[in-house]
């Protein structure tokens, strides 16, 4: 290639294949040489730092909302994506194009095989390193003045950790990537904690008492200031009523209301209330904060996308996931049955996943997804048809022949649902016309 010659957009395309192929490798030494040939574009904005199990999207999502509302040029980088790898960098609520991310990739290229360079022998950067790298760029070159920034796993030695972050969020805690962040929940903690720095401000959600503990240590050692759901932020929210009531540090926040369904996302609004008191250091302007929580969207989560017969895509993932969704679905359904398309990562916890799911269908297809870990459709059926009283069970390994099978049988008083991953929302997004 040519000193003089970015690369085109159709290498760029395949150059972001190719390192996603070599899987993922953590550690911060790649990512923060790379960020540091292109200038470190990192610090040239205000950031918030989004770890945790579930949640970290939506909260993402509408402090980036919220913040564009009180008038900042606002970033948010969130993962995975569902259709495109441009949708993860987001300025002012607007995603990237594939033609402004693929430019960005190709102005990185050039810089990254230096990097390489002065890598160990064999080591390359990943794919995740890159894409944070260019999100950075982008936001910089965009003009933000301030980012938020989902992390992609963990924390201590995530690509997104180079930060240095004002406010860092721990929305849930639960148990995932155990081969990498350990087999506990303290263990996980301590991984995710560790982007908290010494005076940070630190805003947390609902975690079991003993992990709130260990986490206000943490905090206490760093003599960061942390500040809980349940505790310093509350959230007052009636089962079957939209409005709900964020009682902050700073005011009381009073009928508030979300354009996205699920009474889930009601915590992960008051976590964002929580931490943008934080990062701001005041009270939130409260239309300001209506409007940016009004005009949030989260694709993929209880995200309605026919209405004849009514089908959902929601990406429940692991089991608090599912659990939540469906118990937001029984509220949002008054109880209509299910037609279920599901397919579940073989590290999620299916078992436990479709004992909630199971009993809320008619019947249940039962597909598989891109992703490698994903269940074979049949050895997910065999999980279904060992449980006692399951649903009408068809197995259908193509994703969009389960979706379509789904659609015929469906009556006017069943939901049509996928689920159990945001690789089978994405794989079917995809296919859908006009994605």
């Amino acid at each position: 290639m040519s000193a003089h010659r970015l690369p085109g957009p159709e290498e760029a395309r395949a150059y972001v294949h190719d390192l996603e192929m070599l899987g993922m490798r953590l550690g911060l030494d790649r990512v923060r040489a790379l960020t540091t040939a292109l200038g470190d574009p990192q610090n040239g904005y205000r950031t918030i730092h989004v770890v945790g199990t579930n949640g970290k999207s939506s909260t993402t999502r509408f402090m980036a909302s919220i913040l564009r509302e009180h008038g900042y040029r606002v970033g948010a980088y969130v993962s995975p994506h569902l259709v495109s790898l441009a949708e993860r960098q987001m300025v002012n609520g607007v995603p990237s194009t594939d033609e402004e991310f693929y430019r960005l990739v190709a102005r990185v290229m050039p810089v990254a095989a230096e990097v390489e360079k002065g890598l160990p022998p064999g080591e390359r950067l990943t794919q995740f390193e890159v894409l944070t790298a260019v999100a950075f760029l982008y936001f910089k070159e965009k003009g933000c003045e301030a980012a938020v920034v989902e992390a992609g796993l963990g924390g201590r030695w995530d690509a997104t950790s180079i930060i240095h972050s004002e406010v860092q969020v721990v929305t849930t805690i639960g148990l995932e990537h155990t081969e990498f962040l350990g087999d506990t929940l303290l263990a996980i903690l301590e991984e995710k904690a560790a982007v908290i720095p010494r005076h940070g401000k630190v805003m947390a959600g609902v975690l079991e008492s003993p992990i709130k503990a260990r986490l206000r240590e943490i905090c206490a050692e760093r003599e960061a200031e942390v500040r809980f759901l349940d505790e310093e932020v509350s959230l007052l929210a009636g089962r079957h009523q939209a409005g709900f009531d964020v009682f902050g540090v700073e005011d009381i926040y009073a009928d508030l209301r979300l354009g996205v369904l699920g009474r889930y996302q009601h915590s992960n609004a008051a976590v964002a209330i929580g931490a943008l008191e934080l990062f701001l250091g005041k009270a939130l302007d409260v239309e300001a904060l209506r409007r940016g929580l009004a005009e949030t969207v989260v694709p993929g989560r209880l995200e309605v996308i026919s209405r004849q017969p009514l089908c959902i895509l929601d990406g429940a993932h692991n089991p608090p996931g599912m659990a939540e969704m469906v118990k937001s679905l029984d509220d949002i359904l008054d109880r209509r049955r299910l037609i279920g398309v599901v397919s579940i990562l073989r590290d999620k916890g299916a078992l436990e996943m479709l004992r909630d799911l199971a009993p809320r269908c008619d019947i249940l297809f039962v597909t598989q997804n891109s992703n490698p870990r994903s269940y074979a459709a049949a050895e997910l059926a065999a999980l279904v048809g060992a449980m006692e009283d399951g649903p009408e069970v068809f197995v259908d390994p193509d994703p969009r022949s389960a979706l379509k099978s789904a659609y015929k049988l469906a009556t006017s008083n069943q939901v049509v649902l996928v689920t159990g991953s945001l690789y089978l929302i994405s794989d079917l997004k995809r296919a859908l016309p006009g994605r």
